[in-house]
């Protein structure tokens, strides 16, 4: 009788941990003929008004029907806009970094209800190094994932704004 117990607890913990590592999105290689070029990424702020970010610029240099929808990068998803001028074709992702929120401290606690608990960050569906993302798009009907690697940090832009 132990042995069938220990054999089911065994059974159950398996099961449960096979399933946490499906959990995790999977990704595939590059669709073919799909040919990107140097994909590069932008950091920038705005002078007179709070704000900042980071653009990702994925230019594709082959014909291709596959449209590209996101990007993961960072920690942070964004949709992707295609821009294409002639025979340039590239996609463009905005992440904006949100402001810290002000919070109230004081010693009447009464005067802190007003605070908003901060927002953590969930769990990663991918294991990147800096200079990585994922890029997803669809294929019949699926959505599928394939990485990109090498990307290359360019200098903050600095927008000076209107007051």
């Amino acid at each position: 009788m132990k042995r069938f117990v220990y054999r089911c607890s065994g059974l159950l913990l398996m099961s449960v941990l096979l399933s946490c590592a499906g959990s995790r999105k999977q990704v595939t290689a590059r669709p073919e003929g799909l040919e990107l070029g140097n994909v590069v990424t932008e950091n920038w702020r705005n002078g007179a008004k709070p704000g900042s970010g980071t653009t990702i610029f994925i230019p594709v240099t082959s014909e291709s029907d596959v449209l590209l929808d996101s990007v993961y990068y960072r920690g942070k998803g964004a949709k992707l806009e295609k821009v294409q001028r002639g025979n340039y074709l590239v996609y463009i992702g905005w992440f904006v970094h949100k402001p810290k929120q002000d919070i109230i401290m004081h010693a009447d606690r009464k005067k802190e209800v007003g605070n908003r608990p901060p927002e953590l960050p969930g769990p990663s569906p991918f294991e990147l190094e800096d200079d990585e993302a994922v890029v997803s798009y669809v294929a019949r009907g699926k959505t599928r994932y394939f990485k990109v690697s090498g990307i290359t940090e360019e200098k903050t832009v600095v927008n000076p704004g209107r007051n």
